[in-house]
């Protein structure tokens, strides 16, 4: 029923049409080209040509437009000013971007995060899936070539004709018409990308051609694009920092009971560097401080459960595609129909070495906890707070207890004991490889019809979709040991990391050399496979229309009415591989779940034979051995037949939506004076629907006779059987349980949004503006529709989890809010633009936005009601909304060129956040400044040009950047600044050479957590500097 009415509404928008002409309002100026601005800057007085052309151009339309709009136009057919689309508007006031290999993915307009900007191509919205990754309501600047477009729009402040959705702004792209160009026209490019973190150099070739009859009366524009790119980035990241403190009786010693008794014991509480409280920080379940081997002790701290390093290694095939056809069979008549194609397929390596908790005695009372396995001390930030680094270790001379056994023998306590008590399983090579592809299409069709001098009328029909996913996904896991007949050789001896600074591991140095002598063990715990594919698409219909007048202070009317139907879906899946004999279907029988005993034995030819070096930035290890994921595919592919692919049936969502809307917005005009004023009303109806999951893991090894862990058998483990750090593992089957639950909502609300823009000549050079509106977004889909996954680890589970890398207590989990309320805000600017010269303009502009209902992610402590019980789940992760949110700064910019060929641009913005309560089921929780938010943010272009060479050098500085809430914690992304240089010369009126370095200064992207230091480090990212060098020919 639902792709019938789909299906209903795209035949009726071609049909309409076809028969039905009009213009699209979002294409429509928003006054008409008989009443522009007497004052204005005509551009055809003087010659100019080039990049100072581009920007004069957009200073004229952004002077005349009656809202707060910046404009960025191409110099000229394919010479838009930046390869990125995201990256030439970072360049104007208010605009901060998020990177992806280097590359601007994604946009946050005025203290707001991405999802809250809207962006259009040519007016309407443009489905964009991930290649592995969830649905987002944010597009992907990096689907869409720069070089087919003619000119992007920033959209600061709202016009009713323009859609709801952009509470941050909006931003309409648009591409070329055949009928708007000369015939026979367009060009050809090529050019090569040359990254300094990859050393390889990538092909880009990019072509337009564009024809229309003699009597203009029908024309087609045809482009395309194919690019490779081989991007390549360091990177570092850390898990779960949680508080451990020792538990204290009345008289302050440590108790060291387990299972726990909490009566009449107290625990110092989670505090910041300054001593300030943290209520809602993650606390260790174990309810322990920690001791090292040589007998110090720690309390009063917090600790990520693992620090990772890792190099990511993509390669992307990129390739767009364009084809637009107008027929204008009457003076009065347009019709035009486009088409669009970008897809993006790409092969994703990463190698990551983590070290995780594993050799800490993190659990008072088990017997290895007051020894502190090999743990050789912290390292604390001045506060004693924070753990900044950490060493680990077997000590010269030292005998380790591997087992109960051999603990009972050197007199120790009993609880705990095992193979990391001996060994250094640390660092643990993981990572994955994969091979994904994301496609994104629109077709839409429309016509604009001149009904007289003073009626427009427009229709316009279309349908966007996307698809995006892994065609495979795997992840492989390794330690450094192995265990030869009951006895344990390490492959290393001593493992540690570092956060400050540069952050460092360091290792034994024959690591590389011990592996590849085959002393290593497949994690086959950590090996599996899960990725994502998602779904998107739209269906949209629209009638708008334009009545102009001739005299009088109001110049026209635009009215119209719009009706969109959207769908996204997103399921999971998993790549595996099945033992001998066994149904390829099955996947309980995958290789690593049992059914093959050797499944954990490493081989040399799995890994790479070499280190990982060309360490570009990022981090430093003084070794990094890697996995040859190829040569481990191709292992499995000749031990057990072809790979398999399926879908997971129960780990889904769906979110549709409907939405119908309409405005009134009226045009007005005086000598001095001008402006609009109108209102768009819009109901939405959404459904929302996920499958939740309950897991419950209650054992995980066999127990001996004692009720310890029972040692695998000399001879191997038996069928359906594993081995896991020297015990023999259960099955799945036996180990734990899992149900699922379908969870749905059907929401609707209708939003009454009123825009007001207004700006008056104060004299030939200076425009005063000022503007105020109700503006709203949707929340983003998986706020909304996640699937929830709630996990139970049983004491049984967690004690036998402790002597094999650590295990939880209790319950965890995740899960969406699907009562989730919009996001509002009213919205307030003003400002003033002096344009002393040609070209040039000195500009101040105030903004505030009080945004209400903006969603926040968190994580905190949770009751949650399972079936007809309510329980607590640790850390429990969804999002809530916030209330009493406001945003507000000041925008500074300036502008000029000089007769001689110099010019500069250059723009502060300052950006000022409160931080809001956060809701969960009408409780504040806590406080959140309002993510995507950067307090400081600068832009300084210079550039020299002449009708031969032009040269231009670009820095962009944006502050700090508000995240979302993990583990209590705000997250922060750090200042960043970045410098580009840009160059072309024309050879000839056809033939142009042009140059690029994009982050000549090699700058690194770091987050932490925590507004009262930076030492809670979580994440730092490097991709490294990227050239371009290019060819181009216009016809």
């Amino acid at each position: 029923m639902k792709d019938a009415a789909r299906q209903k509404v795209l035949v009726t928008a071609l049909l309409a049409v076809l028969y039905a002409p009009g213009a699209m309002a979002q294409e429509q100026p928003s006054a008409p080209e008989a009443n522009k601005d007497p004052t204005a800057t005509d551009l055809d007085t003087v010659t100019v040509t080039g990049y100072r052309y581009s920007i004069e151009k957009s200073l004229d339309q952004k002077r005349n437009a009656n809202a707060i709009v910046e404009v960025i136009t191409a110099e000229d057919v394919s010479k838009f000013p930046d390869k990125n689309v995201a990256d030439a508007l970072q360049r104007v006031p208010g605009v901060v971007i998020t990177r992806s290999g280097g590359e601007g993915k994604s946009v946050s307009v005025r203290g707001l995060a991405p999802g809250l900007t809207l962006t259009q191509l040519n007016g309407n919205y443009i489905a964009s899936s991930e290649t592995n990754d969830e649905a987002s309501r944010s597009f992907n600047y990096t689907l869409l070539p720069a070089n087919m477009l003619s000119q992007a729009e920033l959209f600061k402040t709202p016009e009713a004709r323009i859609d709801e959705g952009g509470i941050g702004g909006t931003v309409i792209l648009h591409t070329r018409r055949p009928l708007d160009l000369e015939s026979n026209s367009g060009f050809v490019s090529l050019e090569g990308t040359y990254s300094d973190t990859s050393k390889t150099t990538d092909p880009q070739l990019s072509a337009m051609y564009s024809w229309h009859s003699k009597d203009e009366r029908f024309g087609f524009l045809v482009g395309a694009t194919k690019q490779k790119r081989t991007n390549r980035s360091m990177e570092v990241s850390t898990e779960d920092w949680q508080w451990y403190t020792d538990r204290y009786d009345a008289n302050g010693e440590i108790v060291a009971d387990y299972p726990w008794n909490n009566s009449g014991v107290r625990t110092d509480a989670p505090v910041d560097v300054n001593g300030n409280a943290l209520g809602n920080a993650s606390q260790f379940w174990g309810q322990s401080g920690i001791y090292d081997q040589n007998g110090g002790h720690y309390s009063g701290f917090f600790l990520p459960t693992s620090v990772n390093f890792a190099v990511r290694e993509e390669e992307r095939q990129r390739t767009g595609s364009q084809v637009t056809l107008q027929f204008k069979p009457t003076d009065e008549l347009t019709l035009t129909a486009d088409y669009f194609r970008f897809d993006l397929q790409g092969d994703y390596t990463l190698n990551m070495l983590k070290i995780p908790e594993w050799n800490l005695a993190r659990v008072a009372g088990d017997g290895n906890w007051p020894y502190g396995r090999l743990l050789n001390g912290f390292t604390m930030d001045p506060s004693g707070t924070i753990v900044t680094g950490a060493e680990y270790g077997l000590l010269a001379g030292k005998v380790y207890p591997c087992n109960e056994d051999q603990a009972a023998a050197m007199g120790r306590p009993g609880g705990g004991w095992g193979s990391d008590d001996c060994t250094v399983p640390t660092p643990q090579l993981t990572g994955g490889y994969s091979r994904e592809s994301a496609l994104s299409q629109t077709f839409d069709i429309g016509a604009e019809w001149k009904a007289s001098d003073l009626l427009f009328f427009a229709v316009k029909g279309g349908r966007t979709w996307s698809e995006g996913g892994p065609t495979m996904n795997f992840r492989m896991s390794a330690k450094p040991r192995r265990n030869v007949n009951g006895v344990w050789e390490p492959g290393n001896t001593f493992s540690s990391w570092d956060l400050t600074g540069t952050p460092t591991m360091t290792f034994s140095p024959d690591l590389q050399d011990k592996i590849m002598a085959g002393i290593a063990e497949i994690d086959t715990g950590s090996t599996d496979s899960s990725w994502k594919e998602t779904k998107i698409s739209q269906d949209r219909f629209q009638i708008d229309g334009t009545k102009l007048f001739e005299s009088g202070w109001l110049d026209s009317l635009q009215f119209g009415v719009k009706f969109t139907d959207s769908s996204v879906h997103r399921n999971t899946g998993n790549t595996y591989w099945v033992c001998q004999g066994a149904d390829p279907k099955d996947y309980s029988q995958r290789y690593q779940a049992g059914c093959d005993t050797t499944a954990g034995v490493a081989q040399p030819g799995f890994f790479l034979s070499k280190p990982i070096a060309d360490l570009a930035g990022g981090f430093n290890a003084n070794v990094f051995p890697g996995i040859d994921f190829p040569a481990y595919i191709a292992y499995l592919n000749d031990r057990y037949g072809g790979m398999q692919n399926r879908r997971e049936p129960d780990f889904i969502y769906n979110v549709d939506e409907e939405t119908t809307g309409g405005y009134f917005q009226a045009n007005f005009r005086t000598d001095r004076l001008r402006g609009n004023l109108g209102v768009r009303v819009v109901t939405s109806k959404q459904h929302a629907e996920s499958t939740d999951s309950v897991e419950r893991f209650t054992d995980y090894f066999v127990d001996d006779a004692n009720g310890n862990p029972a040692q695998c058998p000399a001879g191997g483990p038996p069928q359906g059987y594993t081995c896991d750090s020297g015990f023999l593992r259960l099955p799945d089957s036996l180990a734990k349980s899992k149900t699922f639950e379908l969870n749905t909502l059907d929401k609707s609300y209708t939003d009454v949004l009123p825009s007001f823009n207004i700006a008056f000549d104060l004299t030939d050079d200076i425009v005063l503006r000022g503007a105020a509106s109700k503006v709203i977004a949707r929340s983003a889909y998986t706020d909304v529709a996640y699937p929830g996954s709630l996990s139970f680890y049983s004491q049984e589970y967690s004690n036998d989890r402790a002597v094999a890398g650590g295990g939880s207590l209790g319950w965890f989990g995740n899960g969406s809010n699907k009562d989730l309320d919009p996001y509002e805000a009213t919205q307030y600017d003003i400002g003033a633009e002096w344009y002393f010269h040609r070209g040039s303009v000195l500009g101040l502009g105030l903004f505030r936005k009080d945004v209400k209902n903006f969603v926040v992610p968190l994580s905190q402590d949770t009751n949650v009601t399972i079936g007809s019980e309510t329980v607590l789940v640790q850390n429990y992760s969804t999002s809530a909304n916030g209330r009493d949110g406001v945003s507000q700064g000041v925008e500074a910019y300036v502008q000029h060129t000089f007769d001689f060929g110099l010019g500069f641009q250059a723009n502060y913005t300052y950006n000022d956040t409160n931080l809001a309560a956060v809701e969960l089921d009408g409780e504040q929780i806590a406080e959140s400044p309002l993510v995507g938010s950067a307090k400081n943010q600068a832009n300084f272009t210079v550039f020299y040009e002449t009708p031969k060479f032009l040269a231009r050098a670009s820095y962009n500085r944006r502050g700090e950047v508000v995240g979302g809430l993990h583990n209590g914690h705000t997250i922060y992304s750090e200042p960043y600044a970045q410098l580009d240089l840009n160059a072309s010369y024309n050879i000839t009126d056809q033939f142009t050479v042009t140059g690029s370095v994009l982050n000549l200064t090699k700058e690194e992207q770091r987050v932490h957590l925590g507004s009262d230091t930076n030492a809670r480090l979580f994440s730092n990212n490097y991709s490294g500097r990227i050239m371009y060098l290019g060819l181009t020919y216009k016809f």
